[in-house]
């Protein structure tokens, strides 16, 4: 279903929010429209940076702030969008349109408070605009307010609103209260109005479904999947229907094409591991359910059928591993205790399970159940499939949205030292006027050591030779060597001139800072160099590879690199790189408080490290602060690390 205004609208609304402003700079006319042009042919992301480039040029124009608010929900960032929608309202409170998308943004993220507060602000500024109704019955529909969202769209219809979406949202209201012909009505009205629309199939499939009329409710989901083969609600509704038809084949190959679009859909893994035992596949079962709770390590229902799979499969130690994580995630679980003392009796614990069988039977007694009820011999696995619900669009296909791509979660990495010349995309600066000890009053670093070719280290080589030859600021030149050989992972002479470095001038931060980001390097080469070793199967290793770079393993260890960073930071406390890279190593090393120390120093010091926010994003996510993490994601991603919208999709909004 469309959310917010269409792209055409949302440039339309912007033009108008133009007219009613004072002009500006012609410049940032033309971002405007650079960026219109952009968002017209759906390439959000490089709206988004036209756009930043003319916030920064006049951060006064309301409508830029509208234009990135709607770019941002595009790309699935909520939390940016209602902060740009925000701004915009700030300084130009007086288009209702803003007020509509901002409650429309809010309702995403389920603030349905601050949505109706926003609708109702909409609603005094223009009661015609039928898009507030519309946007009211939506919200009405989410918290199953049925008949306030049929008088919602109702009134949406009476003020001509003139997209087909109204019906399905009044004919899923009618089928909340069980009215069957009129919910059915309103879906053939917007298949009228719109034959393309698919979602006005998948809604009249879904009606006809629940009606246990499987032929019927088939003959709308394969008319939704002809217009759209990757659709994924049309497939995962048409693979329930299959299994409940008992057509099981089909619905697994429904669900294996789902997986291919979307491979972190996990109401699929789900079906697919029901679906998988029903047909005697309890191995394929248990693997689909380790999916499903690496993607959700919380859900409950995983943990507790896997234990059962594994104990037909007999395997009673890894049975008891998810029936006490079961029982630790849900203590009121009967079913759960019951299955355990099942679990215990069959590993002779017969004291663990005589506990358990009394907590079953207590837990029974509590939520009003019968001990037979309780027989997990009696399971029937397909009363258990869920339907899909959340935002699982397409992945990896010709017209999957930038979010919805793969992505390998991992932090940015580590900056270092750069000796040549790139676009400014590519390096950083860091000003050390008035700074002790540095030679040059900016410094260049980078964070895409692929731009660190081997003949630009080379000729630093050379150049770093004279300087050392003609007595020239030795301890820049030794450690400027030094970056070169790193460049060719000849660590053993760069260490060699570090050191000499370091005992020409003990108060440079420099050296400390390259030795610290070399040893990481390094540690890094040869985890990949002893798992390369163990992956080969044929012929010799070439232990040589291994052997230049191990002459003084035990000096580089991760506490060996902090403690390099730390006498940076000490010689040179404002140096935010150093704070960065350090966070980093704590990562690596299991210390994620710290790395949040860390993170957050850094970004103290520079307000806009895109990467510092990525990192810290990441850490705070993993930390169970989804809330600080998904802002800090939806700031890089605004600063220019596009990867954090992707990984906002998949953990950001459930």
């Amino acid at each position: 279903m469309p959310k917010l205004y269409p792209a055409r609208v949302i440039l339309l609304l912007a033009a108008l929010l133009l007219s009613a402003i004072p002009a500006r700079p012609q410049a940032v006319s033309n971002y405007v429209r650079d960026a219109q042009t952009s968002i017209r042919a759906g390439q959000f992301v490089d709206a988004l940076k036209t756009l930043n480039t003319a916030i920064e040029t006049d951060a006064t124009v309301p409508e830029l702030y509208y234009m990135r608010g709607y770019v941002k929900f595009s790309l699935d960032d909520y939390i940016g969008a209602e902060q740009d929608f925000g701004k915009s309202i700030a300084l130009f409170p007086y288009l209702p349109d803003v007020y509509v998308n901002r409650a429309e943004v809010r309702s995403q993220q389920q603030n349905y408070n601050g949505a109706l507060e926003d609708l109702s602000a909409a609603s005094k500024l223009d009661s015609t605009n039928a898009q507030i109704f519309f946007t009211l019955a939506r919200i009405k529909l989410y918290l199953k307010k049925y008949y306030a969202c049929l008088s919602d769209c109702n009134h949406a219809i009476k003020l001509k609103y003139d997209n087909e979406t109204v019906y399905i949202i009044r004919g899923a209201a009618e089928l909340g209260i069980d009215r069957f012909d009129a919910a059915a009505a309103d879906f053939k009205k917007s298949i009228e109005i719109n034959p393309a629309n698919i979602y006005a199939y998948i809604q009249l499939g879904t009606a006809w479904s629940e009606k246990t009329k499987y032929d019927s409710a088939l003959v709308y989901f394969d008319k939704a999947i002809a217009l759209d083969s990757n659709n994924i609600f049309a497939l995962f509704d048409r693979s329930i229907t299959l299994i409940k038809k008992k057509d099981n084949k089909a619905g697994l190959t429904d669900l294996g094409k789902i997986i291919r679009l979307s491979p972190y859909n996990s109401y699929a893994y789900f079906n697919r591991a029901i679906l998988y035992n029903d047909m005697g596949n309890r191995k394929a079962a248990i693997s689909d359910f380790d999916k499903v709770i690496k993607l959700n390590p919380k859900n409950i229902v995983s943990y507790y059928y896997r234990g059962l799979m594994k104990m037909q499969e007999n395997d009673p130690r890894g049975a008891l591993d998810d029936m006490d994580k079961t029982i630790e995630l849900l203590p009121d679980y009967a079913d759960a205790w019951y299955a355990r003392y099942e679990i215990k009796l069959k590993l002779k614990d017969l004291s663990g399970a005589q506990k358990d069988y009394k907590m079953a039977m207590d837990m029974a007694k509590k939520n009003n159940m019968s001990a037979d009820s309780l027989t997990t011999k009696k399971k029937d696995f397909l009363q258990s499939l869920v339907k899909l619900s959340g935002d699982f669009e397409e992945m990896n296909t010709s017209n999957s949205k930038f979010q919805n791509q793969s992505v390998e979660i991992t932090l940015m990495p580590m900056f270092r030292l750069f000796q040549g010349k790139a676009g400014y995309n590519l390096i950083e600066l860091y000003d050390t006027y008035h700074k002790d000890h540095y030679v040059t009053g900016i410094l260049s670093l980078t964070v895409h050591p692929q731009i660190i070719s081997d003949s630009l280290c080379n000729k630093q080589l050379e150049n770093q030779t004279k300087r050392i030859s003609s007595g020239a600021e030795l301890s820049d030149a030794y450690l400027q060597r030094a970056v070169a050989y790193c460049g060719l992972r000849k660590y053993n002479e760069a260490f060699a001139d570090l050191e000499i470095s370091q005992e020409l001038d003990s108060n440079y931060a420099l050296p400390y800072f390259t030795r610290a980001v070399a040893r990481y390097d390094l540690i890094l080469l040869i985890n990949t160099l002893d798992n390369y070793e163990q992956q080969i199967t044929i012929g010799k290793s070439n232990t040589k590879t291994r052997e230049q770079y191990t002459t003084t393993e035990l000096e580089h260890t991760y506490d060996a690199v902090v403690c390099d960073f730390e006498s940076a930071i000490k010689i040179d406390p404002g140096f935010f790189f150093a704070y960065y890279n350090r966070g980093i190593v704590y990562c690596k090393m299991g210390n994620y408080h710290r790395a949040l120390e860390d993170f957050s120093k850094a970004i103290s010091m520079r307000k806009n490290f895109a990467e510092a926010l990525f990192n810290r994003g990441l850490v705070q996510i993993m930390l169970g602060d989804s809330q600080a993490g998904c802002e800090d994601l939806s700031r890089a991603g605004e600063l220019g690390i596009s990867e954090a919208y992707k990984i906002m999709k998949r953990y950001c909004y459930k």
